[in-house]
């Protein structure tokens, strides 16, 4: 299942376990939730092991599984619900 992160710090529905940003999700389909949820944690992790310093989230919008079209056409911010962009 795709999730749409998104960087928010007032409704989040997951926390990078590093350094405490928080992402809003936006899920591709209702159903698997709690497995997508803990993908994500996961992604986030892998960010700073990969990454320099505590920095290391996208600015932008991103997809996890990774994908590589524009974040706003991606499944899961079509079929999730996610506010469009200019």
């Amino acid at each position: 299942m795709q999730v749409l992160c998104m960087a928010n710090q007032d409704f989040a529905d997951v926390t990078c376990k590093v350094c405490g940003e928080a992402y809003k999700l936006y899920f591709e389909r209702p159903s698997g939730r709690e497995d997508a949820i803990a993908r994500v944690s996961q992604t986030l992790v892998e960010h700073h092991e990969t990454g320099d310093g505590m920095n290391v989230h996208p600015l932008k919008p991103f997809n996890v599984p990774a994908w590589s079209g524009k974040a706003q056409y991606s499944g899961a911010a079509l079929l999730g619900g996610a506010p469009s962009w200019a």
